[in-house]
């Protein structure tokens, strides 16, 4: 019964602890493996986290950006139709960038899943392990890669809708 007691308070904190991480700080954890040494695989591996890599780096470019909205926000910035038309673009950018990087998980999402019922035929055969753990850690990386580009292109659409609100006010107090 104590044992039972716990593992069910082990259980709850850890559950806690996983639940308060955001998407990109489980994916900065996730390590890239080496390469398995069968090219197919280690190029799916390699553009994965790849893109997990260049979506980290557009996680940072973006809260670099919203500093200008926390500063119309809290009015330590003058919110200007200059200023907010340049960061109306920034954010379009940014957006329509997002969307490619949804279209290469799309793509490498359907090469993952191909290159696993394809793993078993691997040669050397005593490559087939490395590739099928490399690939579904590739998978993994391609899944944070959607999680982040979904949570980020929402939070982009609503910077969007703020400015042009803001944009909007400006240029009819004109």
């Amino acid at each position: 019964m104590k044992s039972l007691l716990s593992f069910l308070v082990i259980l709850v904190l850890s559950t806690a602890f996983a639940v308060g991480q955001s998407t990109s700080e489980e994916a900065k954890k996730l390590k890239n493996p080496k390469n398995c040494g069968v090219a197919q695989y280690d190029e799916f591996k390699n553009s994965s986290f790849g893109l997990l890599s260049e979506l980290l780096k557009t996680e940072t470019n973006y809260e670099g950006l919203k500093t200008d909205i926390a500063g119309f926000k809290s009015g330590e910035k003058d919110i200007t139709i200059n200023a907010v038309k340049g960061d109306i673009s920034k954010f379009k950018k940014l957006k329509k960038s997002l969307e490619s990087m949804d279209e290469r998980v799309v793509a490498l999402t359907d090469d993952g899943n191909e290159l696993l019922k394809d793993a078993r035929n691997v040669k050397p055969v005593t490559k087939v392990k490395a590739a099928t753990d490399n690939t579904k850690k590739s998978l993994k990386a391609v899944d944070y890669s959607k999680k982040m580009i979904d949570e980020l292109t929402g939070q982009v659409s609503s910077d969007i809708e703020y400015l042009s609100e803001q944009l909007s006010d400006l240029e009819s107090n004109q």
